[in-house]
């Protein structure tokens, strides 16, 4: 588990959180490709493109203004670099460093959790602070948006050679997935669970679903139970994360209520669970603040 003195200072400095240079050199590659590199250099907040959306503009908008802000997240939580999240810093930490895992990425967006999460532990294995042993991860993304989903696919083709010299071998699958249709879901997790004897770990990431805001999100709650149900049986964890905003926290009482339903097949994690940060934005090149909320849920063993 890493502490403050040993992330590499490029990733944290000053007490300011600093992005992958491999996730921040993508990502402005694909905004100058999108012809959307001076719409974000110029964006002034970060609420704007707060919430994605189904056409390609509104995701257009939301990936020039909040993917790196979204990233900020699971990379502070993974890196844990004032020890406030241990358990679930640890528990990243433990379940990425080898073997073969199996990622539901969960609304997927454009990837801003997801590359993140690969791109910083690859950091940490170069500068070894984690052990470089193969570890071999399949990825399938759910998300309503073709348009977020093509971006997605090709951020994760443009990291995978990169990964794959650290020893990490990514396959993945994009799916499009309607969180309020039972049929979709059901059709999404076919996608992601084939052959259960594959995997050491299943690991369920659920980011940033607070954003559609409390009446919609509530439409979602069947899908929810759904999902915890398939995998009951699975060796699996369930990572919350979303912004320690009003609505972050009202979607995640949400989660809490629904686990509670089966909460005997679960550990959660029950340390502090939200926390404030100050990032750096190399697009903007400028510091931002930030804010993280996250719940861990872990199938206790069978």
């Amino acid at each position: 588990m890493t502490n403050s003195r040993m992330i590499p200072k490029k990733l944290w400095n000053n007490k300011v959180l600093y992005q992958s240079e491999k996730l921040v050199e993508v990502y402005k590659e694909k905004l100058i490709e999108l012809s959307l590199y001076e719409d974000a250099r110029k964006a002034e907040e970060y609420g704007k493109g707060a919430v994605g959306g189904k056409d390609e503009e509104v995701t257009h908008i939301h990936f020039s203004e909040r993917f790196l802000a979204s990233s900020t997240r699971i990379q502070y939580v993974l890196l844990n670099p004032n020890g406030e999240f241990d358990v679930m810093s640890k528990d990243l930490q433990v379940t990425f460093s080898s073997g073969n895992i199996s990622i539901l990425d969960i609304p997927s967006g454009t990837g801003a959790g997801i590359l993140s999460l690969l791109c910083n532990i690859s950091e940490l294995r170069i500068n070894s602070n984690l052990p470089r042993l193969p570890l071999y991860i399949d990825i399938v993304g759910g998300d309503f948006s073709s348009s977020a989903l093509k971006i997605y696919r090709e951020l994760l083709s443009e990291i995978k050679d990169y990964l794959a010299q650290q020893l990490i071998f990514i396959e993945y699958k994009a799916i499009e997935w309607d969180a309020g249709d039972l049929l979709s879901t059901n059709g999404l997790l076919k996608n992601w669970i084939i052959d259960e004897d594959a995997y050491e770990e299943y690991y369920i990431l659920m980011s940033a679903f607070s954003g559609v805001k409390e009446p919609i999100y509530k439409e979602f709650e069947e899908s929810f139970k759904f999902i915890q149900n398939y995998t009951l049986h699975l060796v699996t964890t369930t990572m919350y994360i979303e912004p320690a905003s009003n609505e972050g926290k009202k979607f995640l009482k949400l989660i809490n209520r629904l686990m509670q339903m089966i909460e005997r097949w679960f550990e959660k994690d029950k340390a502090v669970t939200e926390s404030r940060f100050n990032w750096y934005d190399a697009i903007r090149e400028n510091k931002a603040k930030s804010t993280v909320s996250i719940e861990l849920y872990k199938r206790k063993e069978l």
